[in-house]
């Protein structure tokens, strides 16, 4: 009695699944040759070889090294936020405390992979229109999960103050102004020490936000600075 063969299915793995897996591949290839040869240095016959694949199953998922970076720029975007919010929401620490965890958690994996400190930071930069617009969109990302601690951290903030203001996005651009000088130094100052001033920094500013009559009293010292 002959075996009925089902189409698609290779031992017991179905061919979409197959593709996702070596979708996955070779963008593991992409964040290894990306985070140590670089973006420029890097052919498509190199991210062959260090996936195992070749190039026909190269072009099954992306049409250029381009794709490529984009899509190992939105992996690592994706990992770390989903690692920051998932400390956030499943950890039973005081809401300050959360976001200090969470932090330290996303500076502590560039230390742990330079790669993904390497793509995010320096080769992602001036490669496309395309590929600025994805950091500009990490950025906005980021900015949002800033929010979203200060909402936590200040429940008497209203939301629409933080959805106006430039606070989220000038803290966004802090962190990613520290993470470029703790990369480019080696790492050398102290995580501890970079996750507490920047826990100072969201106290600072919370309170600031939250405080009642302080939008009038600053624009009473900015008209009062005009008038001398």
């Amino acid at each position: 009695m002959k075996k009925r063969i089902t189409r698609g299915r290779y031992g017991g793995i179905d061919a979409s699944q197959r593709k996702e897996e070596r979708r996955k591949k070779l963008i593991g290839a992409g964040l290894e040759a990306f985070g140590t040869k670089g973006y420029v240095k890097t052919t498509i016959r190199t991210i062959c070889a260090i996936s195992g694949l070749t190039q026909r199953y190269f072009y099954e998922s992306f049409t250029n090294k381009e794709d490529l970076l984009c899509a190992v720029y939105q992996a690592l975007k994706e990992e770390e936020m989903n690692d920051a919010m998932e400390v956030f929401s499943n950890s039973k620490a005081e809401p300050l405390q959360a976001a200090s965890l969470a932090m330290e958690k996303f500076f502590r994996c560039f230390q742990q992979d330079p790669r993904k400190a390497q793509v995010q930071f320096f080769e992602v930069l001036g490669v496309s229109p395309r590929i600025d617009q994805e950091y500009q969109d990490g950025m906005r990302a980021l900015a949002d999960m800033v929010k979203i601690f200060l909402c936590r951290i200040y429940p008497s903030i209203p939301e629409e103050t933080l959805n106006r203001s430039i606070i989220p996005t000038a803290l966004a651009g802090s962190i990613i102004f520290i993470s470029h000088e703790w990369i480019l130094n080696g790492f050398m100052t102290p995580l501890e020490d970079i996750i507490t001033q920047l826990m100072d920094l969201f106290v600072s500013i919370g309170i600031t936000l939250q405080a009642p009559g302080k939008k009038g009293d600053l624009q009473d010292k900015r008209e009062g600075r005009s008038s001398e």
